[in-house]
């Protein structure tokens, strides 16, 4: 990395630092003595730097201004200063005993746009060094990675499309390896098999080239993971330009690190309380389906009757790449709070009252293995298949420790069932065709005045806000119209043939079965907003699961219990009608 560069990256790291709008003025000195002694780390680089190079006009009239005064701004100028082409302006001088620092606020701007325009310069001579040496062009991939990271997220959001319009621009050569494909087709399988080739490697060379430098460095493939999440979040935003590009560079690196995270490159470990610090916290960061609120709810998760799994990658060294939670029970449970809320005891023994946890666990006791969380950690993985792999793994380790166990199940979230049920009802109010046309809510017409119109608007009122769900007699009546929507939901309703829901479809892909849904089995905010607070058991039976999950991939088939294909059926008696009411 040049010298320049460097400086740069230091200067911005240093004004993070001792930037503190609002501090105490205590506090203050305290940060900017800590700040002397970093700058004083690095003051020898900058002097040699500053000797080498000429000062523009700008730079050396800000000698003399009112920056210099401060003995802090001053050993930040030589950072400043000593960049060829950087316009430092004037600043207003301040005292050390004020509670905001305009001048280190100025430097803290140009500073980030000095940043942004070194990436995107740096992007654009990566681009342009494909035939330089291999050497020439590392360095200059080890550049664009090292000024990229310290942009800030709307800085990203202009080099990935500046990225993106690089990625879309070879399409010319591309167009004419696909017509020398197409007529190859008449001159036989040899000059067919040729074509083939030139236009892959026309894809190769034209655009993934500076992905493949990319992964090479050192760190490359965290690099590679974290650029595709922030594509993955530029892409989600509404009004992103170039949507489509972003998304086919995303594909691609998707496709590039994919075979980096095969079975035999990913490490199963279990965390438990005496795991390190550091791995705790990812533990505890890292969970997206049961939010913990302490450092007593981990501990509790990682307590007697609990295991927990992570996937580990060398290139995210003690980093997990997912995480499962499992209970050990006499049972497959209906309710997560008997598993996240009580103590661990009452997991085996019910009838137990004591308020502690065990001491230790006996595993002769337990028969049950219940997976409650599943969480991946890394959005830049999206679309590579991780807990399929975490699954299995963990199943064959549970079974190689505990061989008393004979039931293997899930207490899985439905995230999609509450958004999908009101969008349902509004298109029905709007007259459309849905599948509430034909419904029969039964008893549950009680909740709706039959004298007023809209009545799928009344519902949809009443199922927005989730005090329902506390009021007995209301909950009673609901129940088993929305058991069989959200069964009809799981069961029936489809995304290119595939269950709608994405839990349902990655463990119907894992070879589970839809085998029970509970009513009131999350009854926290995120569950009721989630799905009126149902889950669903999706079972594994060991010997099946091939057999399940080649039928899902194939077929679309899904495997399920009678409770499900009871619950999903649609009534479609005329005199239920809801429309009617």
């Amino acid at each position: 990395m040049s010298l320049k560069i460097q400086v740069v990256i230091a200067a911005k790291t240093l004004q993070r630092n001792i930037w503190f709008q609002g501090r105490p003025k205590k506090a203050a000195l305290n940060q900017e003595g800590t700040a002397m002694s970093r700058i004083a780390l690095i003051y020898p680089k900058l002097a040699i730097f500053r000797s080498r190079t000429q000062l523009t006009p700008s730079a050396t009239n800000a000698r003399s201004c009112d920056l210099m005064k401060n003995p802090l701004n001053s050993h930040l100028s030589v950072v400043l200063m000593s960049l060829n082409n950087i316009q430092v302006a004037a600043v207003a001088a301040f005292s050390t005993h004020s509670p905001t620092n305009p001048g280190i606020q100025t430097a803290s701007i140009l500073i980030q746009k000095d940043l942004f325009e070194l990436a995107s310069k740096a992007l654009m001579e990566l681009q342009e060094s494909k035939n330089s040496s291999s050497l020439i062009v590392e360095k200059k991939a080890h550049v664009f990675c090292d000024l990229y990271r310290t942009l800030q997220h709307s800085e990203k959001s202009l080099i990935l499309n500046q990225f993106a319009s690089m990625w879309s621009g070879k399409q010319n050569s591309t167009m004419n390896s696909v017509k020398k494909y197409l007529t190859a087709q008449e001159k036989g399988d040899e000059a067919l098999i040729k074509a083939e080739d030139n236009l892959r490697n026309t894809l190769a060379v034209e655009q993934n080239w500076i992905l493949s430098i990319l992964a090479r460095q050192e760190g490359g493939i965290k690099f590679l993971i974290d650029i595709r999440a922030d594509i993955l979040e530029q892409v989600e935003i509404a009004d992103a330009t170039n949507v489509v590009v972003l998304r086919s560079l995303s594909n691609a690196i998707r496709d590039l690190i994919a075979p980096c995270f095969g079975i035999d490159m990913l490490q199963l470990d279990r965390v438990t309380w005496s795991s390190p610090g550091s791995l705790l916290q990812h533990v505890s960061e890292g969970e997206a389906v049961h939010p913990m609120r302490s450092w007593s709810d981990l501990k509790k998760r990682l307590g007697p009757y609990r295991r927990c799994f992570i996937l580990l990658h060398p290139a995210l060294p003690k980093r997990p790449l997912a995480i499962l939670h499992v209970a050990l029970t006499n049972e497959i449970s209906d309710n997560i709070h008997s598993i996240i809320t009580r103590n661990m005891s009452h997991s085996v023994e019910p009838e137990t009252d004591t308020s502690t946890l065990a001491d230790d666990e006996d595993v002769n006791r337990v028969n049950t293995a219940i997976f409650y969380s599943i969480s991946s950690t890394q959005k830049g993985l999206a679309g590579i298949d991780l807990g399929q792999s975490l699954i299995k793994r963990a199943l064959r380790a549970l079974q190689a420790e505990i061989p008393s166990l004979q039931q293997h199940s899930t207490l899985s979230p439905i995230p999609g069932f509450r958004s999908w049920l009101l969008q349902q009802l509004r298109e029905t109010e709007r007259g459309r065709k849905t599948v509430l046309a034909d419904f029969d809510w039964g008893p549950a017409q009680q909740l709706i005045n039959s004298t007023k119109e809209n009545p799928f608007g009344q519902l949809r009122n009443l199922l927005v806000d989730s005090s329902w769900m506390r009021e007995e007699a209301k909950a009673t009546l609901l129940k088993h119209p929305l058991m069989r929507l959200c069964a009809h939901y799981l069961f029936v309703e489809k995304r290119r043939g595939f269950a709608l829901d994405s839990v349902a479809n990655f463990h119907l892909r894992n070879g589970a079965i839809m085998w029970r849904l509970n009513w009131a089995s999350d009854l926290s905010p995120r569950g009721l907003k989630n799905s009126f607070g149902l889950m669903m058991n999706y079972r594994y039976y060991l010997d099946s699961c091939e057999k399940n999950s080649q039928l899902y991939a194939e077929k679309q088939h899904i495997e399920s219990s009678e409770q499900i294909r009871l619950l999903s059926s649609v009534s479609s008696q005329s005199a239920n009608q809801f429309s009617h009411l």
